[in-house]
């Protein structure tokens, strides 16, 4: 693959993060298509990269696509903690409505003994 051809692919990629970053950094998981689809976006970005990653690209003279592969390595690690993060808020959510079924079940229980003693 030609110097122009990684250059463009590593763009390409490097905007898909700079759009994921922009959409979900420090947002709260919602588990919506929107973040689904941005996800797999990313995904395919990281497999079209994953791709060139062979050794030749990493060996390139080209600046520019030095450059851009040093934007991509950054984005890869800001990803990584975009992730955990996401995670964390995933976590999180998944523990409140753990606690709300926990308190709903206490409720229709209360309810059911309520209810038998009338």
């Amino acid at each position: 693959m030609s110097d122009d051809a990684n250059l463009e692919t590593l763009r390409r990629a490097n905007a898909c993060f700079t759009r994921f970053f922009h959409r979900f950094s420090a947002a709260p998981v919602l588990g919506s298509e929107e973040e689904v689809e941005e996800l797999s976006q990313v995904e395919a970005v990281l497999d079209s990269v994953g791709h060139l990653l062979d050794g030749r690209l990493q060996r390139t003279q080209d600046h520019s696509v030095r450059e851009e592969l040093a934007d991509y390595e950054q984005n890869l690690l800001r990803l990584r903690r975009q992730l955990a993060d996401m995670e964390q808020s995933t976590l999180a959510c998944q523990a409140h409505l753990d606690s709300r079924q926990k308190h709903l079940c206490a409720v229709k229980s209360w309810c059911a003994v309520a209810r038998d003693t009338n």
